[in-house]
This record gives C-alpha cells, structure tokens and sequence, in this order.
C-alpha cells in the first residue's frame, strides 16, 4: 500500500476540512451533545457536495472506495462532529454489495441526497455481531437490539436476524409505532438507545456473508475514527506545549515532553498505517480478519495512551470541559469498545495465533 494520498484524496480532506473549520466550532457540538440530535445542517451539506456519494458506483455516486470514505470519517472525527455518517454508508454499502439490486436502486439515491439514515441494529443480550436470536417470521421481526447508535435520527436499521437457522440481514422502517427506543448515556454523549422491535415489518437484503462484512467494515471505520482523536489529541498537545512557559522556557523543550510527545507521534502513525492498510485491502476485495483485529487493538490502545499523555501535558486546563480537549478523549475511549473492545480482539489474536497474515 502507497500511504502517500492522491491528488484526489488531498482534495477530498482539503474540502471538508476547509469546510468543518469555518462552519462547525466546539460551542456547536456541544450545544447538540445537550439536545442529544445531530448535526442537520453537516448532513445536508454532505449530501448536497457529494461527501455522501463518495463510496458508491459510478453513475449513482463517486466511485470512489473506503480509503476515501477513512479520510472524510478522519476528518470528521478531528471536529467532533455529530453525524451518522460510517452507520448510514456502511448500511447502504452492505445493500448495494450483497442485496438485490432493486432494493439498492431504491436506497442508494435516498442515501445519497441526505433523505435516508441507518444505523445498524445488530447486538442482542448475547453482546456477539455473529449472533441472533431474533426470528424472520413472515416478514416482520420482534425483540431488542442493543446499543444502537444514532437510533433516534434514524429512518432506517439494518438488523441481524435468524431466517430458518440461517442469519440474515433485514431492513426495517424506523416507526415509533413497532420499534420503540430507550435512550442510552454514555461517555460519548452521542445519541444511542435500545431498539424493541414489535411485529415490525422487514425487507430481507443479505445473509451472513453481508454481516461479516458489515461488523469488519464499522470495525476498521471505528479504528479510523480513535485515529482522529488521536491525532488531533496529539496536534493539540505540541500547539501547547509550543506555547505554554514554565521557568523561562516553553515546555516543549524540556526533554521529558519531548519523549512524551514522539511517543504519541509513533503511536499515532503506526494506527495510521494499520487503519488505512485493513481499508485498502477491503478496496482489493479482501479482507483480513486477523488485520482487522490488530488495527482495531491497536487503535484502541492508542486512542487511550495518547488522550491520556495529552492531558497530563496540558496540566490542569486539560481536565476542564471548557477546553477542547475532553471531545476526544470521551469519544477515543467511546469507540475503543465499540465493535469489540481490545480485549475481544486479542482474544481473538490469541485463538488464530496459528493463522499466517496474507501482509502485503
């Protein structure tokens, strides 16, 4: 894999972050943490300059791939924003790769305007992606799935099922009438709540094949995203450590900083790399379990060390909320256990220890 972007890679993390400086400042998201909505006016905007296209073919979107679609969640990561953006694409994504193609004609263009949101609804009690225990019985669904991010904004999930013993994916309509929520707290602040299902009717899209594509996708999306934090916890601590002066000097150049901040550094470009590899070989049409876990293991670690480096450098104005720094570490440690913690992952490192990695 060439790390080095594209002159069209450049350009797509040059227009939204041009845009995201000028138009989404810090008071804003914390203004839409406390309504517990997100971001509509982003979301149009993405929709209206084509963000949202960027993943689908050629004519219907921009033919572009995940790699692309990791440097606007990046992107989008590094402001904070309130946005149901890798839920919504990978959904459509899963539709438009493994369902029939009619149905993906009737969703990508709704995707693609800004006018549909999904999230997926897949966890049940047994807190497993690969498990399910709610019955396809005639076209509807019942029962509860857990931990559904940005549920309330949603028109739409895309939940796992049981079809005769065999797990499916299934689209459902986001009607208060059969799918009721319970909002969620947590650390992110972000809007999440259970799903109870009530005889809700669903459209079948794909089975277990889609599923496993679609928790190894959000994984490695989530990765991208502790990658983001990371990287703007770490850009935040320099600009300080620059600045701030402590017996006559900045104290950036006290060697101890130093060390703290090059650590921080190699960890962020080592999940740089990790990410963006498991996204290009997903774009070759491959992807690598055993990758996959290790970038999300990774990111997960990073995320924590370096947020938690940039607070003990900051000193006291880094554990106040008025400063901007609290964003990433509470949403950093949010995604950390999303899509499976680092323990998960290594656990599962550990039973595949005998598996050969296909690097390249």
């Amino acid at each position: 894999m060439d790390t080095a972007l594209s002159e069209t890679q450049e350009l797509i993390r040059a227009s939204i972050r041009d845009y995201l400086r000028r138009e989404i400042t810090f008071d804003r998201i914390r203004e839409l943490e406390s309504n517990g909505g997100y971001d509509e006016a982003l979301w149009l905007h993405l929709g209206r300059s084509g963000f949202l296209a960027l993943p689908f073919a050629s004519p219907i979107g921009g033919g572009a791939g995940l790699v692309e679609l990791g440097i606007l969640v990046e992107e989008l990561t590094r402001r904070a924003s309130v946005a149901p953006l890798i839920e919504t694409l990978t959904c459509a994504m899963c539709v438009e790769r493994f369902g029939d193609p009619g149905l993906a004609g009737e969703i990508i263009p709704q995707v693609v305007s800004g006018g549909m949101r999904i999230s997926p609804a897949l966890l049940e009690r047994d807190d497993r992606y690969d498990h399910a225990m709610l019955p396809f019985d005639g076209g509807a669904i019942s029962g509860t799935k857990c931990f559904v991010d940005y549920a309330p904004s949603a028109t739409h999930y895309l939940v796992s099922a049981l079809d005769g013993g065999e797990l499916v994916l299934a689209l459902a309509e986001a009607n208060p009438d059969n799918a009721t929520l319970r909002m969620l707290d947590n650390i992110s602040r972000l809007p999440q709540a259970n799903v109870t299902f009530s005889r809700t009717p669903v459209r079948r899209v794909a089975g277990a094949e889609a599923l496993h594509w679609l928790v190894g996708v959000n994984r490695v999306l989530s990765a991208v995203q502790r990658l983001g934090a990371a990287q703007q916890a770490l850009e935040m601590t320099v600009d300080y450590v620059k600045a701030r002066e402590q017996f006559g000097q900045p104290i950036g150049a006290f060697q101890a900083v130093q060390h703290h901040c090059a650590n921080m550094a190699t960890m962020v470009e080592a999940c740089r790399f990790l990410t963006y590899e498991c996204l290009w070989q997903m774009d070759e049409g491959a992807m690598d379990d055993r990758l996959v876990a290790t970038a999300k293991n990774w990111a997960a670690r990073t995320v924590t060390e370096v947020t938690m480096l940039a607070h003990e450098l900051h000193g006291g104005i880094g554990v106040t909320e008025e400063y901007d720094l609290h964003f990433f570490t509470r949403r950093g440690k949010d995604r950390a256990v999303a899509w499976g913690s680092a323990d998960e992952t290594l656990r599962y490192l550990a039973d595949t220890v005998g598996q050969q990695n296909s690097w390249h």
